[in-house]
């Protein structure tokens, strides 16, 4: 049973919350929302590049963010990100440039809930004691048996059952329906650096808004609440393992606040001039989204290299014609025709290598949204 006790509130167009400078904005195509200070109204959206942000009403938890992961990535470290990012791809799209990257970068914070909750009711598993087994393994050598002892590390599996009356404290859940997805990207970020909100931190940061509202986030908050549970059942019983943990239980006064993490998004236009998203983790420097080499330029690379196997072809053949007034010019055309047959051959591979390249592909792509 569970009593929900934090009712989302309406923010209105113009209004700001939490004592900071942002206003509700939305992006019309991928419907994500964001708050924003008001020079940003009206931007390109920073995670579809394809709608801009638009006033409009949402609807937000009353009490300001819990918590903050500050930015330990600043625009400093972002040029040699970016550049070691596109230098692993040898013929990538005109628009794929560290300057476009850090040009058209923009810091956003994006969120988790955190959950606190009264539980009350009653345990059971089966708790795990370390112990050690001594043995002894008998073997030939220098011409005679040996014994040696052997330590073998158990778990001893024993059945507990209790109840239990506690109150947990900022369990994370997932606050975006693509919560999965965002993390893979992102990759982990060390929740325990994280600092007291306080609107100065967020400097020129978009503040992505939940679309993943408490009574949709209670099912994926519920079982990591019942782990964090399991592991005080734990250390209640002396135990080192915890397994079969079941939790019968009532969950009362649930809090839900928020706990924003950084990250940078930016995009380049592949061949088709559609955006692709990158995104780094604010905190690590990971930076993650696809990196598509560009079969248009490929093709353009294969035309001139192509272009200079048909001259030397060609100088190769009047080499030839001209071996009966000079005739070392014979040693001059075999020369350039194996050059100009090589140079042909070499042609296929821009023409080909970007195919290649994006088949094999397995960056993340960040959700697209229409």
């Amino acid at each position: 049973m569970v009593k929900q006790v934090t009712p989302l509130k309406t923010v209105e167009e113009g209004q700001t919350p939490w004592n900071t400078n942002r206003q509700p904005v939305g992006c019309p195509h991928c419907q994500r929302a964001f708050l924003v200070q008001e020079s940003q109204v009206n931007s390109p959206c920073p995670l579809c590049r394809q709608g801009h942000l638009e006033p409009q009403p949402i609807r937000l938890s009353p009490g300001a963010p819990e918590k903050l992961l500050p930015f330990k990535i600043t625009p400093h470290h972002l040029p040699a990100i970016y550049t070691t990012f596109t230098s692993g791809v040898w013929i990538r799209p005109d628009d794929f440039t560290p300057q476009n990257l850090l040009q058209r970068c923009q810091a956003v914070f994006w969120p988790l809930w955190l959950v606190d909750s009264d539980v009350k009711g009653q345990w059971q598993m089966e708790a795990g004691f370390d112990y050690q087994v001594e043995s002894s393994k008998e073997y030939y050598q220098n011409g005679g048996w040996q014994s040696r002892k052997i330590r073998e590390d158990r778990i001893r599996w024993e059945p507990r059952r209790g109840t239990i009356d506690y109150h947990i404290d900022n369990v994370p859940a997932p606050a975006l329906e693509e919560h999965k997805n965002r993390w893979q990207m992102t990759g982990a970020y060390n929740l325990d650096a994280a600092d007291a909100f306080q609107p100065v931190k967020l400097n020129n940061a978009l503040i992505e808004v939940p679309d993943l509202p408490p009574v949709n986030a209670w099912p994926l908050a519920k079982p990591q609440i019942n782990k964090t549970l399991g592991e005080v059942c734990a250390k209640a019983s002396d135990a080192q393992h915890v397994q079969n943990f079941a939790l019968k239980a009532t969950y009362e006064n649930l809090n839900w606040t928020q706990f924003l993490l950084p990250m940078y998004a930016t995009y380049y236009l592949d061949d088709e001039g559609q955006p692709q998203i990158l995104i780094v983790n604010g905190e690590t420097g990971k930076i993650e989204g696809p990196r598509l080499a560009s079969q248009k330029r490929g093709l353009r690379i294969a035309a001139v290299v192509a272009g200079a196997a048909v001259l030397l072809l060609l100088l190769a053949i009047i080499a030839f014609l001209l071996t009966a007034i000079f005739p070392p010019a014979s040693i001059i055309g075999a020369f350039l025709g194996i050059l100009g047959l090589g140079t042909g051959i070499g042609a296929i591979i821009p023409a080909i290598w970007p195919w290649q390249w994006n088949r094999k592909e397995q960056s993340q792509k960040i959700v697209e949204r229409d």
